[in-house]
């Protein structure tokens, strides 16, 4: 096989690959999406397609931290792309609701520690392990 011909090969695996995981993002098979997007970006680090799909994946498996980079990375690419610009934009504001309302929960958990004061009032409200294994040492040693 020349060398022309493995290329053509590449080329068509790369196209099939794409498909098949447009495909597959549309019948909600995110793993095989993921993995066929990977396979694609193994050959294609810049296969723009392939970005925008994982990136869509990954978005769709409430993955935004790690769907928001790779959406980057495709429009920076392409900075003319709407459908890129869309999707990042719309998934920024996901990601930041979903920050907002996990901050919520949090401080919900915790009692709204922002409430409680930054320090410990008063430096001797704790005993140090060495006063304390000091103090039941020394009580051990006691007879009366």
């Amino acid at each position: 096989m020349t060398f022309e011909e493995e290329e053509q090969l590449l080329q068509l695996k790369v196209k099939c690959l794409n498909n098949l995981a447009a495909s597959q993002l549309k019948l909600d098979h995110y793993r095989a999406a993921l993995r066929s997007c990977s396979l694609v970006l193994e050959h294609q680090p810049d296969n723009i397609k392939a970005l925008f799909r994982k990136g869509k994946v990954l978005a769709q498996q409430g993955e935004y931290s790690e769907a928001i980079p790779i959406l980057r990375a495709a429009l920076k690419l392409e900075p003319s792309n709407k459908t890129i610009h869309a999707e990042l934009s719309k998934l920024v504001k996901k990601h930041a609701a979903q920050r907002s309302t996990e901050t919520a929960l949090y401080r919900k958990m915790l009692g709204n520690p922002s409430r409680l004061p930054a320090k410990c009032p008063g430096k001797g409200a704790w005993v140090s392990w060495g006063q304390w294994v000091g103090t039941a040492a020394g009580g051990a040693g006691q007879t009366t």
